[in-house]
């Protein structure tokens, strides 16, 4: 009984950054689900978060010019979706609050670091 190699993963830090981008994608379209579909800047968000994924997982050149761009339109949208929150209920007014306060930052930290890695990797990311 001859067993199958098992497929090896080459790129761990492609792998990673596809996994933010997808679950931040994901993030972004239930975001949309629970503002009952107001928010519509969020759909322009998890799609080209969605097009990043393929290109990441693909190795496009041009993955390199969606992440730059998707980047100030991210920030933006973490920053004022903070703001607003933290005038409005605080920075801690119970626990809830708290930690979505706390994943927002740590987004926004992800995001700054995914961009500054994939803009260094630049050149790895050829056709």
């Amino acid at each position: 009984m001859a067993s199958e190699p098992k497929p090896r993963i080459e790129r761990w830090d492609t792998i990673l950054l596809s996994a933010f981008y997808l679950i931040s994608g994901i993030a972004y379209f239930i975001i949309l689900a629970l503002s009952n579909f107001n928010n519509l800047v969020t759909v322009f968000l998890g799609f080209l978060s969605l097009v990043i994924v393929y290109g990441l997982i693909k190795m496009k050149i041009w993955t390199v010019l969606f992440v730059v761009a998707l980047f100030f339109p991210q920030i933006t949208f973490e920053l004022f979706a903070l703001y607003a929150s933290v005038t409005t209920y605080t920075f801690y007014p119970n626990t809830e609050v708290l930690l979505f306060h706390i994943a927002l930052i740590i987004h926004m930290i992800f995001l700054i670091l995914s961009l500054v890695y994939i803009a260094a990797k630049r050149k790895e990311l050829q056709l």
